[in-house]
């Protein structure tokens, strides 16, 4: 990797690439972004966590992300349709903002997007066609890139930032290995009109008899997905359109909180989950948001990590010294594996089953111990912050398997966790 950064070319205009080359503009770096105007109607990633909010002060934008969104004081889990779990994010105490946002996505991704025009970041409306070098992993633009640029370089940038999101331009280039998650579950989800109102703004999420979904309350709308086996999903229709609203109509949880509502937008689907890169960087390359790696939407990390993959690189690129690439790749991967364990609390129906054991151990003196305590880091998964805070970590982990062990064997509670993973 080269030690002298000056030029960075940025390949995708989505949050990450805009935000990083925000940053590296305000440090007086040569930055272009090469991007396409294609964007879904609507987008997955629509509820922040209040880990995000440091970071869009920093950037300059809270306020006007606040003016197009709902306020999010916290979070709802239902168990089944009748059984629900609310953690206000204020119960996480900790030192993060006690609310974050729902937003719709294309507004929040042209309110990052023209950050960086009005800052006066470089945008070259094309693709950058990337090309091996032949010198190891060495990747340079192509000529006929260089060329629609008029060559903007003067020559090769010295880093290639791959921020394509999904499209993972230089991990597919490079075959880089990856590693996946063991399930292969699919969101369908629209924005829909007349559901049943939420009050306070929470994002709700619910364990359904089959997969999950969640509801996210947005200005005037409500964003309704079906997180599922694809497998299930056979039998409600062959166009993901039938799929969702059959899905809708047969779902008793669903039935109940859409009965009255109406398809606003068309269903879009989200198919490749818990894809990680296990190679982050090269010889004047780097990956950073979901290029580099993306997760289950359950707890709503996509849009914070992308944005704070932005902010880690830019502080690595940016401090005056070599920038340690290698450090980069071991948080990155490191914090995207701790993600990926709470997620998979979530699906294995640990999660669901403290939940339980805490309704019904309230009233012992064990329960009024521990309930305080136990709500207190549940919080923080919604809020980003158990990530970031060993104690959190480990305890999340003891209560989500040794205590609930122990628990069962003397007799405490006889849930088996198998009784409500998600099918």
């Amino acid at each position: 990797m080269k030690k002298s950064i000056q030029s960075i070319a940025i390949i995708g205009g989505g949050p990450s690439g805009c935000a990083l080359a925000t940053l590296l503009n305000r440090k007086g770096f040569k930055v272009a972004v090469f991007y396409l105007e294609k964007r879904p109607e609507i987008i997955v990633g629509e509820s922040l966590v209040p880990a995000i909010i440091p970071m869009l002060r920093e950037l300059g934008v809270e306020d006007e992300v606040k003016s197009y969104s709902t306020y999010k004081p916290g979070a709802s889990v239902w168990v089944n349709k009748d059984e629900e779990a609310t953690s206000p994010f204020s119960y996480g105490g900790g030192n993060l903002p006690h609310y974050a946002y729902n937003v719709p996505r294309l507004d929040f991704d042209k309110t990052i997007f023209d950050l960086a025009v009005r800052e006066g970041v470089t945008f070259f409306h094309q693709v950058a066609k990337i090309e091996k070098t032949g010198n190891g992993d060495e990747l340079k633009l192509s000529d006929e890139t260089i060329k629609g640029i008029n060559n903007y370089f003067n020559g090769q940038p010295d880093l290639i930032v791959d921020a394509s999101g999904r499209s993972r331009t230089i991990s597919r280039l490079l075959q880089i290995p990856t590693k996946s998650g063991y399930r292969k579950d699919v969101a369908l989800f629209s924005h829909m009109s007349g559901t049943e109102a939420i009050d306070p703004y929470n994002i709700h999420l619910h364990r359904l008899e089959k997969g999950w979904c969640w509801r996210i309350p947005l200005p005037g709308r409500t964003s309704v997905g079906v997180v599922i086996n694809p497998e299930h999903l056979k039998e409600y229709g062959k166009t993901k359109e039938e799929q969702y609203d059959n899905y809708l109509k047969s779902e008793p949880t669903l039935q109940k909180f859409t009965s009255k509502g109406k398809r606003e937008t068309g269903v879009v689907q989200y198919d490749n989950y818990q894809l990680i890169s296990q190679q982050m960087y090269g010889s004047n390359w780097v990956l950073t948001g979901d290029a580099g790696g993306f997760l289950d939407p359950i707890f709503s990390s996509g849009l914070f990590l992308a944005i704070k993959g932005a902010f880690r690189l830019a502080r690595i690129i940016g401090d005056g010294k070599d920038p340690d690439y290698k450090t980069y790749q071991k948080e990155q991967l490191r914090e995207l594996d701790v993600w990926q364990k709470l997620v998979d609390t979530w699906y294995s129906g640990s999660l669901f089953t403290l939940l339980k054991v805490g309704q019904d151990r309230m009233d012992t003196a064990m329960g009024r111990f521990l309930g305080p305590h136990i709500q207190k880091h549940l919080t923080r998964i919604f809020s980003g912050e158990a990530v970031y805070r060993p104690y959190s970590r480990n305890f999340l982990n003891f209560v989500t398997g040794s205590m609930l062990d122990i628990m069962r064997v003397v007799g405490l509670h006889k849930r088996n966790i198998k009784e409500l993973e998600i099918k």
